[in-house]
């Protein structure tokens, strides 16, 4: 009888045991975190309709990045970028393919080494605009973005977009005015719309950078010709990153990305082609990554 009872209280402590050290056997064998990998709307960099869906800059590099890092699963996912700084500040476990470091987002955001080279943006228009801003096709040149704001203009800009810290500053104290130069937009598939509106004359230009010029006359096959005018500014940076929500769960996906920034050859070819894709020729060089 002693045996028995002995016997049976050895085996509820088997049973006991991994629940009160933990198992063993299941701490290594860890579930994946969900990662979102946010797609806003930014062409070429993402490309979320259309003929050449999918193959935009960052698209590529998600393609390959997920391909390669196996520690996290991974979920392409639509949004605004509005929407993708949202959930980045609550704590969701997002990144983003590529973002520019500011202060401001370096609260609440971790960000991987540069990934790529950025143009300045500038200012998009047509030659109709062009006249607007007191230029002509054979004449553009830089413009002063602080000479600009009390003119008689419209100009787009996306909401959450930083462009860099000195058009960022301008475009904030001028939102806060009653009447201002600058119309925000938000949401996803605005291209159509905002060149629409240039070409019937009720836009004058958006700030972007020239590979969106490139696109949007590439994409929509347009009768008339987009130009791009660079805004004078010493403040712009020359690379962007992947950047990820702050926590301990990005941590070794945030150097396994570094890790292949570094040393995958594919990864580089596959950023520098697509660049070159969507830039102007005569941009090509000043864009090579490595």
């Amino acid at each position: 009888m002693y045996l028995i009872k002995n016997a049976a209280a050895f085996f509820l402590l088997l049973l006991l045991t991994p629940a009160i050290l933990g198992d063993p056997l299941r701490a290594e064998t860890k579930t994946p975190i969900d990662v979102m990998w946010a797609r806003t709307d930014f062409a070429p960099y993402f490309i979320v309709k259309g003929e050449h869906q999918g193959k935009g800059i960052s698209d590529q590099i998600i393609v390959h990045l997920t391909k390669k890092i196996s520690i996290v699963k991974h979920h392409p996912v639509n949004m605004s970028l509005k929407r993708m700084l949202k959930n980045a500040r609550s704590g969701v476990a997002i990144c983003h393919v590529a973002l520019l470091r500011t202060p401001e987002r370096e609260t609440f955001i971790d960000y991987s080494l540069p990934i790529m080279k950025s143009y300045p943006n500038g200012i998009i228009t047509t030659a109709k605009g062009l006249e607007k801003f007191g230029l002509t096709p054979k004449t553009i040149a830089p413009l002063n973005l602080e000479k600009l704001i009390d003119k008689n203009l419209s100009i787009s800009v996306h909401d959450g977009r930083s462009y860099s810290p000195y058009i960022d500053n301008i475009i904030k104290q001028e939102l806060s005015k009653k009447h201002s130069i600058f119309r925000v937009k938000t949401g996803l598939k605005e291209h159509e719309r905002l060149v629409l509106m240039m070409a019937n004359n009720r836009l004058d230009g958006l700030i972007a950078r020239p590979e969106e010029v490139q696109f949007i006359n590439i994409d929509q096959k347009l009768d008339q010709t987009l130009y791009f005018v660079k805004i004078i500014d010493n403040s712009s940076t020359d690379f962007s990153h992947v950047g990820c929500s702050k926590g301990d769960w990005n941590k070794e996906l945030i150097k396994q990305i570094n890790t292949l920034i570094e040393e995958d050859e594919v990864l580089i070819k596959t950023i520098n082609d697509a660049q070159n894709k969507w830039l102007p020729t005569h941009l090509h060089s000043s864009h090579i990554f490595h």
